[in-house]
């Protein structure tokens, strides 16, 4: 299968281009300055045997030559029992990068990586050049009856799966590609998931690998698995790895870290990126005000912090650091609702009301950006009962 893909590649190019060396480098102009730059630093002989290739290769996939049956026919001409993947192979990597391979959509990569090793060490030198197929998610999981992790890739929902990985780290080779092949030739826009079930500590060099390569460049982390028995020095080498770009970070229930953990320095490269807008920790994870005093305000910030190490001192120089920054923008700050009196003797609100959700209530505080001033940005501190 693989072959057919790799040789129907190399008959859409030639259909297409063929016009280049017969006729003057004709159709479409841009092809024709490619084409022209390419055949211009070639010396004379390579132009001869470009030319006797190029035919040889269209005439056998278009089946305009045939086997001769007498031997010394093929004694006279042995070109023409010249098998077409063989012509294929020996054509320069950089026909093949520029004009054969991105004919192929990049989902068929991965199968082209076993045609040869040549096509292999191809495909994988050349990964940035060639083009990439977009997803929004993947997510991490675990089946539950066989006991083994795998990966979901996934478009336009989290509920829309359109390829499955149980390879993960290039050890079930039973199971078709692994996640580093795959992902070689696919670029992650969106999401990256880890479920309740997945076990991060099994695979979390390979993500720091695969961070490395620029093949995680997703603007939101969910996490839901457990945390406890990931290394630390790993763990906090994959977070400055993919701190870049990200705009979301979410810890759901149920997550927990190590004790002693430092969380600070832990997150501290995905704080100070300046891209951050939501932070969101729906578990104790042990942040402290050094923390809030590091998160950048960006346009519709959104904090989540009641179970954290949050201190009124700590809420009080954010809100003072708000009011002081240059840029307009309004924002959340989710804390615990013990924090609401002490707070009140230190600062008190432009404005104040009580909201309800499912029931739970909880006291909003609203800060102007401009004191007194309630057409400027606003600042709303909600107190809320850790559950």
């Amino acid at each position: 299968m693989p072959v057919d893909a790799y040789q129907t590649a190399f008959r859409i190019w030639l259909d297409a281009k063929r016009s280049r060396f017969y006729d003057g480098f004709g159709g479409d102009k841009n092809v024709g300055k490619s084409a022209r730059a390419e055949w211009m630093e070639m010396s004379e002989e390579e132009k001869n045997v470009w030319r006797e290739k190029t035919n040889i290769g269209a005439q056998c996939l278009r089946g305009r030559l045939r086997k001769s049956m007498r031997k010394a026919n093929i004694k006279n001409n042995p070109s023409e029992s010249i098998d077409p993947s063989d012509v294929l192979s020996s054509l320069p990597p950089l026909i093949l990068v520029r004009h054969i391979l991105p004919q192929v959509s990049p989902e068929y990569y991965a199968q082209l990586h076993l045609v040869s090793r040549r096509f292999h060490r191809l495909l994988s030198d050349h990964a940035v050049q060639l083009p990439k197929q977009d997803f929004n998610y993947l997510i991490f999981n675990r089946y539950c009856r066989d006991e083994f992790d795998f990966a979901e890739f996934r478009r336009i929902s989290a509920e829309d799966v359109k390829r499955t990985c149980e390879n993960l780290d290039g050890s079930r080779n039973d199971k078709g590609p692994s996640l580093a092949v795959l992902l070689r030739h696919q670029r992650l826009t969106y999401e990256l998931q880890f479920d309740v079930r997945f076990e991060l500590k099994n695979f979390v060099n390979t993500l720091i690998h695969l961070a490395k390569q620029k093949c995680l460049c997703m603007t939101n982390i969910e996490i839901e698995c457990p945390m406890l028995d990931v290394p630390k020095e790993p763990l906090k080498e994959l977070f400055s790895l993919c701190s870049s770009g990200l705009k979301t970070l979410s810890v759901q229930r149920y997550v927990a870290f190590e004790r002693g953990l430092n969380t600070d320095a832990l997150f501290a490269p995905i704080i100070t990126n300046g891209c951050l807008r939501a932070l969101c920790l729906y578990s104790p994870v042990g942040l402290t005000d050094l923390t809030l005093d590091r998160f950048p305000f960006t346009d519709e910030f959104h904090l989540v912090l009641q179970y954290e190490r949050i201190t009124p001192h700590g809420v009080y120089r954010f809100i003072q650091r708000y009011r002081n920054d240059q840029k307009n923008c309004s924002g959340e700050l989710m804390v615990c609702a013990s924090l609401e009196k002490p707070l009140g003797k230190l600062i008190m609100p432009d404005d104040a009301h009580v909201t309800e959700f499912y029931g739970d209530e909880s006291i909003v505080w609203i800060f102007n950006k401009v004191p007194d001033d309630a057409s400027s940005p606003q600042l709303f501190i909600e107190f809320k009962l850790a559950a």
